[in-house]
């Protein structure tokens, strides 16, 4: 069989969509690389070329995932066109991955501590982003805040676990409730100058 030579960054690329369905399939600890190599079809030696361990998967799909929430978060906290409180709304309520199938992932049960880590580092490197959207809100005089780096972190750590359906499976109308609970509990952190209650009425 003829040797197919590619491109280092479309095999590294392979190697890794490889390893996430398997990772899905069976977890990241009852994945060997050997099962990596063998679903590819490729030599041991090609994969340890582009990762020198099983490990190394799972950092740069970690970095994958945060990578891209924080693109968006930071881009919704440098929009010149919508207000402190529509962005902090988005952050909270309208963030998702691209890739659906990367939920599967992290909720596999032997997953838990990959999904860990990615939402460690989602709420890590969210605050500078969250903090730049509280102090517009101060700015705007909507805002009442005089600990913001607790403030972000608090928002972010509530928000990115008590609604991560890896971590709480909550009924739908409970959810729906804990939303409004959740949405209320941050006005009364942020100041009563606006409301989370009504989505539709947060504009640009």
């Amino acid at each position: 069989m003829k040797r197919v030579n590619k491109k280092p960054e479309i095999r590294r690329h392979e190697i890794i969509e490889t390893s996430l369905e398997l990772f899905r399939e069976k977890g990241y600890d009852q994945t060997a690389v050997s099962d990596i190599v063998k679903k590819m079809g490729i030599a041991q030696g090609t994969f340890f070329y582009h990762f020198k361990t099983k490990k190394d998967i799972m950092i740069a799909i970690v970095e994958r995932l945060v990578d891209e929430k924080i693109t968006k978060i930071k881009a919704l906290s440098e929009s010149e066109e919508m207000s402190a409180e529509a962005k902090l709304y988005a952050i909270l309520w309208r963030q998702s991955y691209d890739d659906e199938s990367i939920i599967e992932f992290l909720h596999h049960e032997y997953n838990a501590s990959i999904h860990q880590k990615v939402l460690v580092q989602i709420v890590q490197e969210s605050v500078p982003y969250v903090i730049q959207i509280l102090e517009q809100g101060v700015s705007e005089k909507i805002f009442q805040i005089q600990d913001l780096q607790e403030t972000a972190e608090f928002i972010l750590v509530g928000v990115n676990i008590m609604f991560d359906t890896g971590i709480f499976s909550w009924q739908e109308n409970t959810l729906d409730q804990k939303k409004l609970a959740f949405n209320r509990i941050v006005e009364r952190m942020l100041g009563n100058s606006f409301s989370f209650s009504n989505p539709n009425t947060l504009g640009k």
